[in-house]
């Protein structure tokens, strides 16, 4: 199978020291002292009220959209749906436009073009439809360059609406993959979403985008299409043949330079050489933006030393956040640098909690996941009830899941408000990580130990999620394991039930995130391709169902029928049994990284280049 250059995390598929910040008029964070955020912590906690498992769009979304990464705080993959189909015809696309023609098409209510590759998982509230994509198709044909895009649809016509363009690190494929886009969900409420983008920026949008005016106290949104966050202090405006750009001050002073040059009376090679430099800098920068762009309401950057927490993501930045109460939940994506050696941020947190009205740093994860990490902490967090108190699961980029106290509170021995951790489990056997004469096993290895890389999920008091690596590792041992939420301390080696790779049997490496339903059964899909379907209180296979493709996708449960999405374009349709019955073949045009959603009767799901809307058309 042919992979499209990327190490995708999107799963969910799919994140130096902590200073407390909060948002000053101009969107950047100030530090304010570490005692005020454990102050804050608490206030935050008080107000969150209700239980867990709602749903976050309760307020006026309801269980039957899908708001969230897996729905709800608990991020099971299983939705409220009814009479979805099983017959479905895509339409015929136009190798050469893309343009997708539904004359012919059945059980499909719209399409709408994407970029080129997309890795984020749909949300729908309130009308709206987001997807996470890179700019290759762009909607202002102004903006042409490589940068991560967060569109937003119309739920009933698919029309485009707004669109988050977010400039790229120019750090490549060290933290900022080339073409990968946002591969992140965002959490939505009524009025605001929360969003990770491609810079490893935690961004506060409004749902209207700027077509409502621009709220504050964010108000530099032309500033920050032009240069992010990071460069905005010196971000300035260049017109060059009568148009205006905002251009980060590096390129704005080559622009101005090579501007000079031209009217100064170059010729020939060089006078075309100068005039491409200077399309190529300025294309980089953001036009004047208008209703079609999105509102920024506050920017945290991951990646600051100093008014963020100083991370280093590794590849892309794709964790989903978390919204529970007023606090934010998010991983930092923290990893390895360029050699897959060296971890530039060995005490970075790899989980930390935000104000969700602020953007202000509450706590973070001091279990020592940075300095154990494999690859990176791409997992996004969990929250539900185990014996009637609130739990906070996520699974680290060392191989742990760790459940936490979802408040912070301050630690005195560390001086800083922190995620206080109750249990963790070892997610890799002892021996993954090493041979019988105890050496230690290289990670990478086919019988090596594993990152998580999907999501933990809370059900019923019980933690479940698959182990895996980077999709370019290939193939190796994995391991399903369900584990006791109301647990205290190691709990490594004392699941509930493991379902492990042996021979003829187990799941392999699994990016995917599992899906529990009602009826007590854990379907989960494996990198190599194969559906399990195991018992959700012993783990005891039902069946398996090999799809002939890899798979980077999570499975869907709705309407009594699982759907899964796969490298070779292809949706797989099962029914949610104990006996395994195949129902049918949904062939799209495009390969398929992203996750299946249902809401309102509506399957959504993008391939990398559309997003398909199917639901019962009489």
């Amino acid at each position: 199978m042919k992979l499209h250059s990327i190490y995708s995390f999107i799963i969910g598929l799919g994140t130096m020291g902590a200073l407390s910040s909060c948002q000053d008029q101009g969107g950047a964070a100030t530090d304010s002292g570490a005692e005020t955020s454990a102050e804050a912590a608490a206030d935050a906690g008080e107000d969150s009220g209700g239980s867990a498992d709602a749903p976050i769009a309760a307020a006026g979304g309801g269980d039957r959209e899908w708001p969230t990464w897996g729905r709800d705080g608990s991020r099971n993959m299983v939705g409220n749906a009814a009479n979805l189909p099983v017959e479905v015809n895509p339409g015929e696309m136009d190798d050469e436009t893309e343009e997708i023609d539904l004359t012919g098409a059945k059980n499909i209510r719209w399409v709408a073009k994407l970029g080129s590759q997309s890795y984020g998982t749909t949300s729908v509230a309130f009308g709206k439809v987001f997807a996470g994509t890179n700019n290759e198709s762009p909607r202002d044909k102004r903006n042409v360059v490589d940068r991560g895009n967060l569109m937003c649809f119309d739920e009933k016509t698919g029309e485009f609406l707004w669109q988050l363009v977010s400039p790229k690190l120019g750090a490549r494929k060290v933290s900022d993959w080339e073409y990968v886009g946002l591969c992140s969900s965002p959490a939505v409420e009524e009025d605001r979403l929360w969003v990770v983008t491609n810079r490893g920026e935690v961004v506060c949008l409004d749902m209207n985008g700027l077509a409502d005016g621009n709220d504050g106290p964010f108000q530099d949104e032309q500033k920050y299409y032009g240069a992010g966050l990071s460069g905005m202090a010196k971000a300035r405006e260049v017109t060059v043949d009568g148009e205006t750009r905002t251009l980060s001050d590096a390129n704005a002073t080559l622009v101005e330079s090579l501007t000079k040059q031209i009217e100064g009376g170059l010729e020939g090679d060089a006078l075309k050489g100068a005039m491409g430099r200077r399309k190529g800098a300025f294309a980089e920068g953001a036009p004047k933006i208008d209703e079609t762009y999105a509102d920024i309401l506050w920017v945290f950057d991951m990646r600051d030393a100093d008014n963020g927490v100083g991370a280093f993501p590794h590849n892309v930045s794709s964790c989903s956040p978390l919204i529970h109460g007023d606090i934010l939940y998010t991983s930092t994506s923290n990893g390895v640098d360029w050699s897959h050696t060296n971890i530039p941020g060995e005490f970075i947190p790899g989980l930390i909690a935000l104000d969700k009205n602020t953007g202000k740093l509450l706590g973070e994860e001091i279990s020592g996941v940075s300095e154990r990490v494999l690859h990176a902490s791409w997992s996004s967090p969990a929250v539900g009830k185990a014996k009637g108190e609130d739990v906070l699961v996520w699974g680290g980029g060392d191989g742990f899941a760790y459940g936490f106290d979802p408040v912070p509170v301050m630690d005195e021995d560390e001086g800083i408000a922190i995620l206080k951790e109750r249990w963790r489990y070892d997610g890799n056997p002892p021996h993954f990580r090493q041979k019988p004469d105890g050496t230690p096993i290289k990670y990478a290895t086919f019988k090596g130990p594993n990152d998580i890389i999907g999501t933990t999920v809370i059900h019923e008091g019980l933690v479940y999620f698959a182990i895996g690596q980077d999709p370019e590792h290939g193939d190796g041992v994995g391991m399903l394991s369900c584990v006791d939420a109301s647990a205290t301390g190691d709990l490594s080696g004392k699941a509930v039930w493991t379902y492990e790779y042996g021979d003829g049997s187990g799941i392999g490496r699994s990016i995917s995130t599992p899906s529990i339903t009602d009826d007590g059964l854990v379907i989960c899909a494996e990198y190599d391709g194969d559906i399990h379907c195991v018992d959700a209180k012993t783990g005891k296979q039902y069946w398996v169902h090999e799809t002939g493709s890899r798979v980077w996708s999570s499975t869907l449960v709705a309407d009594g029928k699982v759907y899964l999405g796969t490298e070779d374009g292809e949706v797989v349709i099962l029914a949610a049994t104990k006996e395994k019955e195949h129902l049918g073949t949904i062939e799209l045009h495009a390969p398929i990284y992203s996750s299946a959603v249902v809401a309102n009767d509506t399957v959504y799901i993008a391939s990398q280049t559309h997003l398909y809307a199917i639901g019962t058309v009489e």
